[in-house]
């Protein structure tokens, strides 16, 4: 039971990393710079759409990776240590950034809403 269940976790983990691995490289021959694990999680989520990929392949795995997404994150975290006094330094202009972008989302997303609504 212990090798079956590990065997679904590899399966799981080896469709993910495929898909990262297909999203970097198609990344690398973009003419223009745009994240390859972004690609990956697009192409994954086209897969997973079109039901070339079966949800049962990537759930476990997929699952646990949720679980622990906290502590994925820690190293991240650590790295920003080394930009804090850049990032106090433009700190006004990234809280500008944030809530411009939020404003702009909420405009279109309810100008988005209004448009689909009318009778």
């Amino acid at each position: 039971m212990l090798l079956r269940r590990t065997l679904l976790y590899l399966r799981d983990f080896l469709v993910i990393i495929a898909c990262l691995l297909a999203g970097k490289a198609l990344a690398a021959i973009l003419p223009f710079a745009f994240p390859g694990s972004i690609i990956g999680m697009l192409l994954l989520f086209v897969l997973l759409s079109l039901q070339l990929v079966r949800f049962s392949w990537v759930e476990l795995g997929g699952g646990l990776l949720l679980r622990h997404m906290g502590v994925l994150f820690v190293p991240v975290a650590v790295g920003l240590v080394a930009w804090l006094e850049p990032l106090r330094q433009s700190f006004g202009l990234i809280m500008l950034c944030v809530v411009l972008g939020i404003v702009l989302i909420l405009g279109a997303v309810g100008h988005l809403y209004q448009r689909m609504n009318k009778p």
